[in-house]
């Protein structure tokens, strides 16, 4: 899931999305914006930590001296997001995360994964409809099923082996 934050000018923290489970840290980059002459530039994740060390009195410093494009994103312990330099102006903050789930309780509710893999839900479903019957042979069957797809569902989009780069020097 993508997700975008219009930084104010001036300002340096600023909160997950409410429906954050997890963010990808390492997917922060800032938008290309003409108006702005500003190109795509990749943000590096800072430990807090080491935020604190190196760049909190940033954090209360009004110079402009300090303010820019900024290069370093911080996950802070209060959930908070912290740019930093400081942005200078509304810059626009591309980023990957992934939502919570939420329950389907209603006949009308609609899952949230995408179309060609709710399948699987309906297969989770049958294990317990199955399960409610009595008839524990279609159960265990249906549950068999229901974790094999979600393994294969598993290997198409988490288990990705990146590429492998030689990096030794020709001489």
């Amino acid at each position: 899931m993508y997700s975008l934050i219009l930084l104010a000018a001036g300002s340096m923290k600023y909160y997950y999305p409410t429906d954050a489970k997890t963010i990808n840290m390492n997917s922060f980059r800032v938008k290309r914006d003409d108006s702005l002459d500003t190109g795509t530039v990749k943000l590096k994740s800072l430990v807090y930590e080491e935020w604190l060390e190196k760049y909190a009195d940033d954090e209360f410093n009004t110079s402009a001296d300090i303010r820019g494009v900024p290069k370093f994103i911080v996950r802070t312990p209060s959930r908070e997001l912290i740019c930093h330099p400081v942005p200078d102006k509304a810059y626009t903050i591309v980023y990957e995360y992934y939502s919570m789930g939420y329950d389907l309780e209603n006949a009308l509710d609609v899952p949230s994964l995408p179309q060609q893999y709710r399948f699987a839900v309906v297969d989770g479903a049958m294990y317990y409809a199955f399960q409610f019957r009595g008839d524990t042979q279609a159960a265990g069957l249906a549950l068999d099923k229901f974790e094999k797809q979600i393994k294969d569902l598993r290997s198409i989009n988490i288990n990705r082996t990146p590429y492998l780069r030689d990096t030794r020097v020709s001489f």
